[in-house]
């Protein structure tokens, strides 16, 4: 075999399988370097919870066609929606299902145990969401008496720092108020509508602690 003609056959080789990789790989999702779900990990049997995705650098990189949500075990948590940035996954009876969410052509995913309970543990569950509500609020009101006693730093840096510091914490425990409105938005029944009467009203003042918070510092950064 000639040089030429073994360079055009290496040549060739090359541009086939760089064809290959681009069919196989979307060329937006290639920009994706990961993925995350985020949502409840607790449903009770013949209710739903919601999952959502987190990608990284960013969602607009991958169509919702190419996101694909699937379940270990069907007859535990069936996922009811296949594709899409989020889901809705309904506990069909006790025990736990793992829950993948794909990108096509990748190989990154994230997977999230799902553990689905009995519905006779209802009346204990909605029990102790509505104790760590009350626990969430006093959090709350102890947060804004700490706002109300922080004195605002000669520098702008300074009170930045103050800011965002006071604010982290505020997020600390939005997110925990967050999951209870994850598990609970969906369901039905007077337990239920007792959760989500308390639920409202811990929402509403930790909406109301951080504006407190930014009226105290008046965005005092410049």
């Amino acid at each position: 075999m000639t040089r030429k003609k073994l360079l055009a056959g290496i040549t060739t080789a090359i541009v086939t399988a760089a064809m290959a990789i681009c069919i196989a790989l979307p060329a937006q999702a290639a920009s994706v370097s990961k993925i995350v779900i985020e949502g409840a990990k607790t449903v009770t049997v013949g209710n739903t919870i919601e999952l959502d995705t987190e990608i990284y650098p960013d969602d607009d990189l991958v169509r919702d066609s190419d996101i694909v949500w699937t379940s270990s075990n069907s007859s535990v948590a069936k996922v009811l929606v296949s594709n899409g940035d989020d889901t809705r996954v309904k506990g069909v009876k006790a025990g736990t299902a793992t829950i993948t969410v794909s990108i096509k052509g990748t190989s990154i995913k994230a997977t999230q145990t799902v553990t689905v309970k009995k519905a006779q543990t209802y009346a204990k569950a909605a029990k102790k969401a509505i104790k760590k509500l009350k626990k969430y609020k006093a959090q709350l009101k102890s947060l804004k008496t700490t706002i109300a006693n922080t004195k605002l730093a000669s520098t702008a840096a300074q009170r930045r720092s103050q800011y965002y510091n006071l604010e982290y914490k505020l997020e600390v425990i939005e997110n925990k108020i967050e999951v209870i409105e994850d598990t609970w938005e969906h369901r039905t029944g007077t337990k239920a509508q007792k959760v989500n009467r308390k639920l409202y009203k811990v929402e509403n003042y930790a909406e109301s602690v951080e504006n407190y918070l930014e009226a105290h510092f008046n965005y005092a950064f410049d």
